[in-house]
């Protein structure tokens, strides 16, 4: 059996010595390494490579689901199985809901169990860890195609502009007509290319950009960039003070955008807009209600669908990732997103975010 090294963060001394002599006996080539609290667990997980942790769910001032996110965070493929004194459904869901590989109870604990536990979350982490690796070089390779692609787009583009602009006296009506169309395909892929840019750079952001975040110098910043269009709509947004919170600022900024235009968007008469807040222990809690044409309760969820379309591009222009973007963008702020029903006319969407982060 190779050797490893395992932290055992457990408080009550008999049970690390009943775990370290079943390891011994039956494991001679693993090392263990003991803590008494996860407080000097975590400083031994610093100091040195750990193969696996067993963590007790009950440790002193606190316990193995307090501890066990904070292993995570700073040592995410480092793979934990959950001890307790007796099984418990509920400790077990909860222990892999927070990170855990696995969870075993000590009554009755057998080598067997023991070493299955170790080396099945060894496995999981390394499988887990090797498809997070590939899922982040498909990502950047994404990125980097679409970002590649906008140059070729953007000069067909400008290239049709500078024809019609220059040598439209000399071309056939029919050829002005089909190289607008040419121009105005062109302009909605370099459009599309350029909201797939957003959408994959969204993975390619570190989480350590979290900082405080005013949300009302935020929704004016996404209002500066839409000045165009709030103008043309002659539109009205309405906010009274927002909190400041926990999060990345330049998508909660891409957020507010995405949100604002979506309503614009949709609205066939002036739009009126109005973003507000709550709060709860744990998470805020935010509303943007429109006046546009609303959308049906069967469509709700599948609106946050990448590239799905309600309505045709004729009707209503769009590349089909805005909300898309929107739900990853909360996602990686741990809340949720999600159009509910309005007592007025249009729509009202709501999202959260987590406070602590």
């Amino acid at each position: 059996m190779d050797a490893k090294t395992l932290l055992l963060i457990d408080d009550c001394e008999d049970d690390r010595y009943l775990i370290k002599r079943l390891i011994r006996e039956h494991c001679p080539k693993w090392c263990v390494q003991e803590a008494e609290s996860g407080e000097y667990g975590l400083r031994i997980l610093h100091e040195m490579k750990i193969d696996a942790i067993l963590l007790d769910y009950s440790l002193p001032g606190s316990d193995g689901l307090y501890t066990l996110p904070q292993i995570k965070q700073s040592h995410p493929f480092t793979p934990v199985v959950m001890l307790t004194g007796q099984g418990n459904e509920k400790v077990a869901v909860e222990s892999i809901k927070k990170g855990a590989s696995d969870y075993i109870s000590k009554g009755g604990l057998t080598h067997f169990a023991l070493i299955r536990a170790v080396n099945n979350a060894i496995d999981s982490t390394q499988l887990q860890q090797k498809i997070e690796e590939q899922n982040k070089e498909l990502t950047k390779f994404a990125h980097v195609l679409a970002h590649d692609l906008k140059q070729p787009a953007n000069a067909i583009v400008k290239m049709g502009q500078v024809i019609t602009n220059q040598f439209a006296k000399d071309i056939p009506q029919a050829a002005l007509n089909k190289l607008k169309l040419l121009t105005e395909s062109s302009l909605q892929m370099y459009q599309l290319i350029d909201a797939l840019v957003s959408y994959t750079q969204l993975d390619l952001q570190s989480e350590h950009l979290i900082e405080s975040t005013d949300v009302a110098n935020c929704v004016e910043l996404a209002l500066t960039h839409l000045a165009t269009e709030v103008n043309q709509h002659n539109a009205v947004v309405r906010f009274d003070s927002l909190p400041t919170i926990n999060a990345i600022p330049c998508f909660i900024v891409q957020l507010f955008q995405i949100l604002i235009e979506n309503s614009l968007k949709y609205c066939e008469k002036q739009p009126d807009l109005t973003i507000y807040h709550q709060s709860d222990e744990t998470h805020w809690h935010f509303s943007i209600q429109d006046n546009g044409i609303g959308i049906a309760e069967e469509f709700r969820e599948k609106a946050f669908d990448p590239l799905f379309r309600l309505h045709s591009s004729d009707t209503y222009q769009g590349s089909g990732l805005g909300l898309a973007t929107a739900k990853r963008i909360i996602s990686k702020h741990s809340g949720t997103i999600y159009f509910a029903d309005s007592e007025n006319e249009g729509s009202k969407l709501n999202f959260t975010i987590k406070k602590c982060l």
